[in-house]
Parts: structure tokens; sequence; C-alpha cells
């Protein structure tokens, strides 16, 4: 009997002592512990909670869970038979939003009574809430139109280079040039330069030379024959080195024009893999042109063609 009535004693100051809050909860979780309790019907609880989130400083960052709080508590003094409090609370609310009421179809009667009360009494100072209320609204108004007219929004145009696929398929490293490429352009261009002037080069000596069919030389006297034509000249007695040196000639122009060849397949072929036909262009008054677009516009113009544009 003894240890019952203690037991039973235990829970009675237990459950009269006070809820603490965790000293590591944040504002926003306490918030939603009154919530939760204010929702069950645990006013007393609800206020313990709600109270130092609002006094003597406020501590909820947004000003809906402020408006919330107040109402909450108001509410809830009202259901703890503390009028004044609850009248305090709804004071609060009203300097908060002049215009909140409650819902007779959804709040209980005895807090839509409460509550209108307040604001029949406090009508005059109500009327003030709002002008406070609209001043502040103009006032902001007129700070947002300053500051727009000192700082006005930059507009950003987004330019775009528009790149031609031909040039894709133009050797001597333009569609690496134009992909932004330099290094590589370069590179195609030294390459199939040097092969292409090779070619040229031995075609254009192998014709200056010993032309369409090069000369072959007797190395010992010919006779003429009775019938007054040239006998034919032995066969180990004639000089074939004028026609190997034309072949030799000839030889190096289709090596390296096949070369020639292989090295624009090659490029073109790298050129329509990094192929990209819209190019963000840099905005000029932000930014300086990076290399690789400026590489585009000094690769093409020794060919005559630079025609990418923007759009």
């Amino acid at each position: 009997m003894t240890v019952g009535l203690l037991a039973a004693l235990a829970g009675a100051l237990f459950a009269a002592t006070p809820t603490r809050q965790s000293p590591h909860a944040t504002p926003r979780e306490a918030f939603d512990r009154g919530r939760t309790a204010f929702g069950r019907a645990e006013y007393k609880r609800a206020i313990e909670i709600l109270h130092p989130l609002l006094y003597p400083e406020v501590l909820l960052d947004s000003e809906g869970e402020v408006v919330q709080a107040h109402r909450m508590l108001g509410v809830a003094y009202l259901f703890q038979n503390q009028a004044d409090e609850a009248r305090r609370e709804f004071h609060k609310l009203l300097e908060l939003r002049p215009d909140y009421r409650f819902d007779p179809l959804l709040d209980p009667q005895q807090v839509v009574d409460a509550f209108n009360a307040v604001v029949k009494e406090e009508e005059t100072e109500i009327a003030s809430f709002e002008a406070r209320r609209q001043q502040r609204d103009r006032d902001m108004a007129a700070h947002r139109l300053r500051e727009e007219r000192l700082h006005p929004p930059v507009t950003s145009i987004l330019r775009y280079e528009r790149h031609a696929y031909l040039f894709n398929f133009i050797p001597f490293g333009t569609g690496q040039f134009q992909n932004g490429q330099r290094r590589k352009g370069w590179l195609f261009l030294g390459v199939e330069g040097g092969l292409a002037a090779i070619s040229v080069g031995a075609f254009a000596t192998n014709l200056a030379l010993y032309g369409l069919n090069p000369h072959r030389k007797c190395t010992v006297p010919q006779t003429v024959d009775p019938g007054g034509a040239l006998e034919a000249c032995p066969a180990n007695k004639i000089d074939h080195a004028q026609e190997s040196t034309s072949q030799a000639l000839t030889h190096v122009q289709v090596v390296s024009g096949a070369l020639f060849f292989a090295a624009a397949i090659w490029g073109a072929v790298d050129a329509i893999r990094h192929y990209q036909r819209d190019v963000p262009m840099p905005d000029p008054t932000t930014e300086t042109p990076s290399p690789a677009a400026a590489g585009v516009h000094l690769g093409l113009l020794p060919f005559g063609l630079a025609g990418s544009f923007s759009f």
C-alpha cells in the first residue's frame, strides 16, 4: 500500500514538472513540437514550448511562423483560462496581420468571440496598424525602385557562332581551326602543306626537265641504213639516266600526293568528330575572346574562308 502511494505521488510530481526544451533543439524543431502539442489539445505543454520562442526575443526566422505561434499561444491561453495573456497574444497577432480573423465555421466559437472582442476594443489601433503596414509596403516598393534605377539589371545576350559543316572537308587544318583546336590545326597545315609542296614541286620539275616523254640517249654512234633511216640503238647501249630520274621524280610525286590525301582524310575525320554547329561566344563587354575562338578566325582568314557568323 505504501509503495503504491509513493509511486502515484512520484507520477503526479513528474506530470507537474514543466517540460524543458532540449538545449540542442533548434527553434524550428521546437515550433514543430509546440504545434504538435497544440494539435493534440495539450495547451499547457504548447505554452511551455512556444512561449520561449517569442519572449524575451523572437527566435523564429519566418514571419509566418511568428504569426502562427502568437495564434496558438492566444488560443492556448484562452483554454487555460488566462484571459489577459490571450488578449496580449491576440493583440500581437493583429499587430502583424491587422486583417487577420478567425473562421466561425472552423474555429471554436469561444475563440472567435474572444478575438472579435479584442478587434472591436482596439479598432482604432488596428487601423493604425494597417496604415503602418501599408506605409511600410510603400517604402519597401520605393526602395526597390530606387535600387533598380541606381543598379539596373544587366541584360545578358547569349550569342552563338555558327560553324559551317563544309569546312570539315577542307584540308590544311581548316576544320581544326574552326573547332578551336589551334595546335592541331597548325600541325595539319604544316604536314599537308609540306606534302602538297613536295608533290607539286616534283611534278613541275619532271615536266620542265623531261616533258611528258623523257629522251633516251644512245651511248654509241648510230648509222643510217641505205633507206635513209636511223639504225636502232642496241639495247645495251641505251642511256636510261634521264628516264630513271624522271621515274624517281614521278615516284616522289605519287607518294607525297598519296600521303597528302591520307592526311587530308585524317584531318576531315578528326574535324567531324569534334564539330559543333553552334558555339557560345563570350560577351565582349565582360569577357575577352578565348584563344580557341580567336584561333577560328586566325586560321580561316588566310584562306579567305571566314564564313562563321553570329546570331
